[in-house]
């Protein structure tokens, strides 16, 4: 009776660890099928102006890609987990922050334009 409960639990055990085994080797999440995502997120940026407004996060997040390829050929997949990680932060500030600059850009530009407009007012004769 003994010997029955003890092979119950130690087949218990192994498939609970099979199961564990297979699930980790089933991971479909690598670094590498990230690249695309963060291609995507990149053009996006680009898409939103990034590259006039936002030109600082964008490059950092393409040359993040750019290592990230690297430490995955080197087989550094923890370096580059994290590289991905970040450059996806840097597309989607670079993103975020194109309109704004750009929206910034335009405001500072209509001030400049409202404030010449003021100063051919103030110069013309009062009319009387």
């Amino acid at each position: 009776m003994k010997r029955n409960m003890v092979l119950k639990y130690v087949a218990t055990g192994l498939a609970a660890v099979g199961v564990f085994i297979a699930t980790g080797c089933a991971t479909t999440d690598t670094v590498s099928s990230r690249f695309p995502q963060l291609q995507e997120n990149i053009n996006a940026a680009k898409a939103a102006d990034a590259e006039v407004y936002a030109s600082s996060p964008l490059k950092s997040a393409e040359a993040k890609l750019a290592a990230a390829k690297s430490a995955v050929a080197s087989k550094d997949m923890v370096s580059a987990s994290q590289l991905v990680d970040e450059a996806m932060a840097d597309a989607e500030y670079a993103r975020a922050m194109a309109p704004t600059e750009k929206a910034k850009n335009a405001a500072m530009e209509l001030r400049k334009e409202i404030q010449v407009v003021r100063d051919e007012i103030s110069k013309m004769p009062t009319v009387k």
